[in-house]
C-alpha cells in the first residue's frame, strides 16, 4: 500500500510498520524493565554489601516485617515513578498518529 502511495522509506516507517510494531516494542520494554529490576535485586542478595536487596535479605533474616514493607514500598513507588515518568509519555507521544 505504501508503494502505490509512493511514500518514502521514512513514511512508510512511521505510517505503516511503526503502529503495527508498537504494542510488541511497548511490551517488550516493561518486561525487559521488570526483569532487569528482578536480577537486579537478586545481585544485590547474593553478592553486594549494599542496595534494596541486600537490606531486604538482612531484614528478612531479622524477621523485621515492618522494615521488609517498607522497603518493598519504596521499591515499587520507584518501578511505578518510572513507569509513569518515562514510559507513558513516550507511549503517548509514539502513538499520536491515532489522533
Amino acid at each position: 500500500m505504501a508503494r502505490c502511495f509512493n511514500f518514502s522509506k521514512r513514511k512508510t516507517l512511521l505510517y505503516v510498520i511503526w503502529p503495527q510494531l508498537h504494542p510488541f516494542v511497548m511490551t517488550a520494554v516493561r518486561s525487559g524493565l521488570a526483569l532487569t529490576w528482578k536480577i537486579i535485586l537478586v545481585v544485590e542478595l547474593l553478592g553486594r554489601s549494599n542496595g534494596i536487596g541486600y537490606q531486604l535479605h538482612v531484614f528478612f533474616q531479622l524477621f523485621d516485617v515492618a522494615s521488609i514493607m517498607a522497603y518493598t514500598l519504596a521499591f515499587v513507588v520507584m518501578i511505578q515513578l518510572l513507569e509513569l515518568v518515562l514510559l507513558k509519555p513516550l507511549d503517548r507521544k509514539s502513538l499520536t498518529w491515532r489522533r
